[in-house]
């Protein structure tokens, strides 16, 4: 879905999952059959190329990623380690978790898991826990997408993100530090530090991070920069 609707909203390329067009010019946001499918015709079925639609082969490229390898902890990244579980950082930003299930060639109809075997019991680094969570004014960016409201969000994986120049779901900083503070959001609040919110006024209610970005600002110049540090190591 991912795949087909980045294909379809990005690119502007039809498919069978989205197969509507998403064009400027009304009278053409139909066409007759989307523009990357399975191309049927008996001159390009044996084509590897034309098997499968490019997003599916897109969503296949992106199943076997390997996951962004972190760099070797200093010891101020160490203790950065430390703090970001002892503050409550790690209570969204899980560390990681495991895919279900092991292939069992015994009882295969009992498997749990991803369907590729590849990717099954296998331990994820993600630093999320893929949650959604109300972050307050300071972050909303007022777009509703099923049920997640103009100031939820998913927890975005923190893995890679060393390798990061901006930081954010608008890439509004180049300062880590900023990045963290802007978790802070005070009840009632109409965002009016937010470049990302619109002209509608609206009132939020308090970021869920507040309490660990309190305790974050309270820590020592010294174990801020740790935690920082141990960031930058992802």
């Amino acid at each position: 879905m991912f795949a087909g609707e980045a294909y379809n909203v990005e690119m502007g390329i039809t498919n069978d999952l989205f197969p509507t067009s998403r064009n400027e010019d009304e009278d053409c946001l139909s066409v007759y059959t989307p523009f990357d499918e399975p191309r049927a015709d008996l001159g390009l079925y044996d084509n590897p190329l034309k098997i499968m639609p490019a997003w599916l082969m897109f969503t296949e490229f992106m199943r076997f990623v390997d996951a962004p390898q972190p760099a070797s902890l200093s010891p101020s990244a160490k203790r950065g380690q430390e703090l970001f579980s002892a503050i409550g950082c790690a209570l969204c930003h899980t560390p990681s978790f495991k895919t279900a299930g092991m292939p069992n060639p015994q009882t295969p109809a009992q498997e749990i898991g991803p369907k590729t075997i590849a990717l099954r019991g296998q331990t994820v680094n993600l630093y999320s826990d893929l949650l959604v969570h109300h972050m307050g004014a300071s972050l909303a960016d007022n777009i509703e997408q099923g049920n997640a409201g103009p100031d939820e969000f998913r927890t975005t994986p923190l893995w890679g993100i060393g390798q990061r120049l901006f930081f954010l779901h608008d890439g509004r900083t180049d300062d880590l530090t900023v990045a963290i503070r802007d978790h802070r959001s005070l009840a009632g609040s109409d965002g009016g530090g937010n470049p990302a919110r619109d002209s509608q006024s609206r009132r939020y209610g308090p970021s869920e991070a507040n309490a660990v970005i309190d305790i974050f600002d309270a820590l020592e110049d010294e174990e801020q920069q740790s935690i920082l540090d141990f960031l930058r190591s992802l």
